[in-house]
């Protein structure tokens, strides 16, 4: 059987498990875990997989063995070859509403959908995905879907990829008893909580997009038993070379899920087998603290967690040599490896930093000068002079866009929750319905001009979205209350890029019209002066700056600049906005 294969990231990954491989490989599913005798911070993992060859037909089955951190790189789907990887098989991607509760879904085993009769026949290769053998036996969690379908995923790709962002959670919940747990990812609060909010602290091993889980751990009870129960069940398992891992979801509530993977069961139920994104669980805004690296002496440590080295490696090697053999050295240097991208999907969680300036502490850090390292390793430092390293594996996150104008009333809103007291309401506006909070914003359309109008043919068509269809385009216009001023946003609807004559790749992107901000002085003229900008914009094609001088108040036009640590699209472009009328982020905490 052949499968198709699409490019993606290229990563390195010559350690025990692929080194001196002959065969080209693809990653086909993950076993059961049991300890690590050598590494005994990290346990191990089985992983399936299946030969290649050059046309891409898929060959027999093959174990390995690696490290449970290493999980997030071997994606399922994911070709090898001489421990490179750089292809993957294209699987179809879908997204699903589902129910995160109790009664949403259950766990279930390879032998349960076989007792029920469901197949895990698959017209992707024409044969069942899995064969009926014990050496695959493993756990799934089955969600249910509308019309009596199902959505499957392996337990171990779920709690790899949506328990946390970084691989240091998977490896202590996996590896540690509870107080040990705490002792690892924790630190005590700088200050006490505010009402409504939860605050957290947490070491520097751990990635800041962790927060969301460990808050939740910390203050809800329900993630805490998620949490709990997965070394409660290594630890009682008869079986700790086979142990086979169950994991629910750690937050309840209706969201969506984000997967790739095969249809089975004739079209009744879909194989998730890698997770692309997830809904992120409403509650309190969460305040994230994480504590300061500094190194420790380059010395053999006991049980106590140690802190995490303050040099970050900044010159990459070619070859990443990742061991599931060793324990990386006390004062080492560590190395950050990107998985893949994790979409969250629909409205973010509200994470505010929250920082603490201590004065008057002396510098601790060490004496160590790490660089030197050569093979890195996920484990916990332990011993130093075997020239090992630490690697910290996170999936960085991306934003699902709803569509630019979308995400821009989306920010604002994002803004009034994480800064309730300083941004009091955010609402839009049309001639029709006035303002409004409705979540739903609707746009204002622009007045096409008439046959008679005197304006150039592109000025004409510029009015419309569309211009084969003749639909107008949409403005989007909202007011918001912060701090003790009114200030009003406009927002031009963009057109779609135009496809190239051979149909799938973009051939331009739409034009990047700058907002407009602006305020008003007497508030009773901002029906007529939005009537007159409505009607000018249309004569500049968009070019608002031609504008700002005929504003009865202040305006100002502002870009739409993309910061790396936005916490939702369009956020730095709304800051962007505020800074035109004297307000900064620091002035909404």
């Amino acid at each position: 059987m052949t499968v198709s294969l699409k490019q993606c990231r290229t990563f390195s990954f010559p350690d025990g498990t692929f080194k001196d491989e002959a065969e080209r490989l693809v990653v086909w599913w993950y076993g059961p875990i049991f300890k690590n005798n050598r590494l005994r911070s990290v346990p191990k993992i089985h992983i399936f997989l299946r030969t290649i060859d050059h046309e891409n037909n898929l060959g027999g089955v093959v174990r390995r063995e690696t490290v449970l951190t290493h999980v997030g790189l071997l994606r399922i789907g994911s070709v090898w070859e001489k421990g490179v990887s750089n292809s993957r098989i294209a699987y179809e991607e879908r997204k699903f509403p589902v129910s995160f509760s109790p009664g949403g879904w259950r766990i279930v085993s390879l032998d349960d959908l076989l007792r029920e009769g469901r197949s895990l026949y698959t017209s992707f290769h024409d044969s069942n995905y899995l064969p009926q053998k014990s050496q695959h036996k493993t756990y799934l969690i089955d969600f249910d879907l509308p019309d009596d379908k199902h959505l499957l995923i392996p337990c171990t790709e779920f709690f790899a990829r949506c328990y946390g962002r970084s691989s240091e959670i998977k490896r202590v919940l996996a590896t540690y008893r509870w107080e040990e747990v705490k002792e690892r990812l924790y630190r005590p609060l700088n200050a006490p909580a505010s009402p409504g909010t939860w605050p957290v602290r947490f070491t520097h091993r751990v990635h800041r997009h962790d927060a969301i889980l460990l808050a939740h751990i910390l203050y809800d009870p329900y993630a805490e038993r998620a949490a709990r129960r997965i070394y409660s069940q290594i630890e009682a398992s008869f079986t700790p070379d086979q142990m086979l891992l169950e994991v629910t979801p750690w937050f309840q509530g209706d969201g969506e899920i984000s997967v790739s993977g095969v249809p089975i069961d004739d079209g009744n139920a879909f194989l998730g087998l890698q997770i692309l994104g997830c809904t992120q669980p409403d509650g309190a805004t969460i305040h994230r603290e994480r504590e300061k690296s500094t190194t420790v002496p380059a010395t053999d440590g006991d049980d106590t967690p140690s802190q995490f080295p303050y040099h970050q490696l900044q010159d990459i090697p070619d070859v990443i040599d990742l061991t599931d053999d060793d324990e990386p050295d006390h004062g080492s240097s560590w190395l950050d490896l990107p998985e893949d991208e994790f979409v969250i999907l629909g409205k973010p969680r509200a994470v505010l930093d929250k920082r603490y300036t201590r004065k008057n502490v002396p510098d601790t850090r060490g004496v160590p000068v790490p660089g030197d390292e050569t093979i890195f390793s996920t484990g916990e430092p332990h011993g130093s002079g075997k020239g090992v390293g630490q690697a910290s594996i996170h999936a960085p996150i991306t934003l699902e866009s709803q569509g630019f104008l979308r995400d821009m009333w989306n920010a604002l809103l994002y803004l009034q929750s994480a800064y309730p007291e300083t941004v009091h309401s955010v609402s839009w506006f049309t001639f029709e319905d006035g303002f409004s909070t409705s979540p739903d914003p609707r746009l204002i359309s622009l007045e096409p001009f008439e046959i008679d109008d005197e304006v150039e043919t592109s000025v004409a068509n510029w009015v419309y979205i569309d211009t084969q269809t003749k639909v107008p385009r949409g403005v989007l216009v909202i007011r918001v209350h912060v701090l003790d001023q009114t200030l009003y946003l406009m927002e031009i609807q963009r057109r779609p890029p135009k496809p190239r004559a051979g149909g799938s790749e973009e051939a331009s992107k739409p034009p990047s019209y700058k907002g407009l901000v602006f305020t008003l002085s007497p508030q009773g003229s901002f029906e007529h002066w939005l009537r007159q900008v409505l009607s000018n914009v249309r004569h500049v094609e968009g070019v608002v700056q031609k504008l700002v001088r005929h504003c009865p108040g202040f305006a100002d036009t502002f870009k739409h600049p993309k910061a790396k640590n936005e916490n939702v699209p369009c956020e730095a472009s709304v800051l962007n906005a505020f800074s035109k009328i004297g307000i900064t982020r620091g002035d909404l905490v």
